[in-house]
């Protein structure tokens, strides 16, 4: 809540600073730079008047729409015990917890996530969370180059193209070369040979397409070749997928929010980042290690900081500060409570209702570009434009995918898909797209 100063504030202020009034704070700012005639804005609302205007505005959205949209943020199910946990007060705070001493809980939390992070991708260790998905990508592509000190990054095509455009903005393309590699038949060729000069070899499980393959012999030939192995994984599917760590990755990272966050109109997500202890002197953002007070009680420290006022700046290997913990804390509750049988379940049924669909659409005489070697997602080639499908779908009640390219649209299946809403969804594009 805004508290304005009130006047006697601004008299010891003015006193304090020999002023007489806040014109003369502002004094030093050249008149051509100042709005002396303000904003031109319309006239204030009352809360209520305020309250009716945004949601007229938000009633122009369309509701409610079966989301069959993927990409990397999902409709998954997310039950009410995160719902529930993640609104507590305890949690819901933007404070930073630096101080251990009075800050206990969200640690412990923040080591649960770390530990079962780990877990789940067979990794030494993890931190405490990132922004995204996107811009974990851009953080360990800049461990690798502490690491090896060179400059060029071996990268799949097989990216989001957003994710694309922010290691774009975040690894300066100037100084160093970014070598998109493109898929054949939507998978990463076996026979590419890296070199000395390679810093980062990053790849996504599965691909922004949806196919998956096993790269365990790429991340061989890369290590052989001093080349740091970044793994960007589905983690919805790590209970069914062979882990990223038994294939050998040195560093593997995920856009979290499909464990613990709602889609929320795009954010805010969380970033999962995990390595081996080798690197955690170049690991960004926080960890959080468990340790014994003066009583020999178990207490929860930050082990580790790398951000650039913490520590000199020359020395900084991060900025991350505002590190998404919320989110963090709902990936913690969203994992406690599926458990091991429960993460197998979701990416268990998430394939076998796309492995459905793909056979009904190509019974319906569509085409899937992917169909062997896609899981929960895959790309659908249309006799209409997909800007035409998605447009009609929607109008539908169905949020039909993504655009892929002209006449390809990108298909997610989640858990939460029933059989009824896919047999919907073949039903109407077949009866518009054979028009």
């Amino acid at each position: 809540m805004f508290v304005p100063h009130s006047e006697i504030d601004l008299k010891k202020m003015f006193e304090e600073l020999s002023i007489s009034s806040l014109d003369d704070l502002f004094s030093h700012i050249p008149e051509t730079l100042k709005l002396n005639d303000g904003l031109s804005l319309p006239e204030s609302l009352s809360e209520l008047e305020a309250i009716e205007h945004f949601t007229s505005i938000e009633q122009n959205n369309t509701q409610k729409l079966v989301c069959f949209a993927g990409g990397g943020h999902y409709d998954v199910y997310l039950p009410h015990t995160v719902k529930s946990l993640t609104m507590r007060p305890e949690f819901m705070t933007s404070y930073t917890p630096y101080q251990s001493e009075i800050s206990q809980g969200i640690l412990q939390i923040l080591f649960e996530y770390q530990s079962l992070i780990c877990d789940l991708t067979d990794m030494e260790l993890a931190n405490a969370s990132l922004y995204d998905g996107a811009t974990s990508v851009g953080e360990a592509i800049s461990v690798a180059i502490n690491k090896t000190k060179r400059d060029n990054i071996v990268m799949s095509s097989g990216f989001n193209p957003n994710t694309k455009e922010v290691v774009n903005t975040l690894i300066d393309t100037k100084k160093f070369n970014i070598n998109y590699v493109e898929l054949e038949n939507y998978l990463f060729p076996e026979d590419y040979i890296f070199n000395d000069t390679d810093a980062a070899f990053v790849v996504s499980l599965p691909h922004y397409e949806g196919s998956a393959q096993d790269l365990t012999n790429l991340v061989a030939n890369a290590k052989k070749a001093g080349v740091i192995s970044i793994c960007y994984v589905d983690p919805s599917m790590l209970g069914i997928i062979k882990t990223p760590g038994s294939m050998g990755f040195d560093i593997v990272i995920a856009e979290g929010q499909a464990m613990g966050s709602s889609l929320s109109f795009g954010g805010p997500t969380v970033g999962w980042f995990a390595t081996r202890k080798e690197l955690a002197r170049l690991v960004p953002g926080r960890i959080i290690g468990e340790s014994r007070d003066s009583n020999q009680n178990k207490t929860y420290v930050m082990t580790l900081r790398a951000r650039e006022q913490d520590i000199r700046r020359e020395k900084a290997s991060s900025n991350i500060c505002t590190n998404q913990t919320l989110n963090a804390v709902g990936s913690t509750i969203h994992l406690s409570w599926l458990g091991p049988q429960g993460i197998y379940e979701i990416g268990y049924q998430a394939i076998q209702k796309s492995s459905y669909m793909k056979l009904e659409l190509q019974n319906a005489g569509f085409e899937i570009l992917n169909p062997t070697s896609s899981l929960r997602e895959f790309l659908l080639k249309t006799k209409k434009t997909s800007n035409e499908i998605l447009s009609h779908m929607g109008q539908e009640g169905i949020l039909a995918g993504i655009s892929y390219d002209q006449n390809t649209l990108l298909v997610a299946v989640t858990e939460k898909r029933t059989k009824k809403e896919i047999d919907n969804f073949v039903q109407l594009i077949k009866e518009y797209d054979n028009v």
